[in-house]
């Protein structure tokens, strides 16, 4: 309602495609990323910092970040049309069927 139908298409094919990637594919791939590797000294807790410096971005965390930065706008929208509306609707019950905005449909794109 609030996007052209492009942009509700595009959205949903990125979103099916990137979750359908992160469970089919990067999960198997990249499950325990620290399991062959090995560490050229016997100190305490070496595997992780040389395998920090190896790899400082792990595949599996970028992915899930760019799923939460893909759907995060779009929620957000959402969560802001829905308070939008029932705040309108609280005025709309006080001020017996006076809407809090000239017309909410159509101002701005009805946001």
């Amino acid at each position: 309602q609030y996007s052209t139908v492009f942009g509700r298409v595009w959205l949903s094919v990125v979103f099916v495609f990137r979750i359908l990637v992160f469970v089919v594919a990067i999960q198997q791939v990249w499950s325990d990323e620290q399991k062959d590797f090995i560490c050229n000294t016997a100190q305490p807790g070496c595997n992780n910092v040389c395998y920090d410096k190896f790899f400082p971005i792990s595949h599996i965390r970028l992915w899930a970040l760019q799923i939460i930065f893909v759907t995060c706008p779009s929620l957000m929208v959402v969560a802001h049309v829905k308070y939008r509306e029932m705040k309108d609707e609280k005025y709309t019950h006080v001020h017996k069927g006076k809407h809090m905005y000239a017309n909410p449909g159509k101002k701005r794109g009805g946001l």
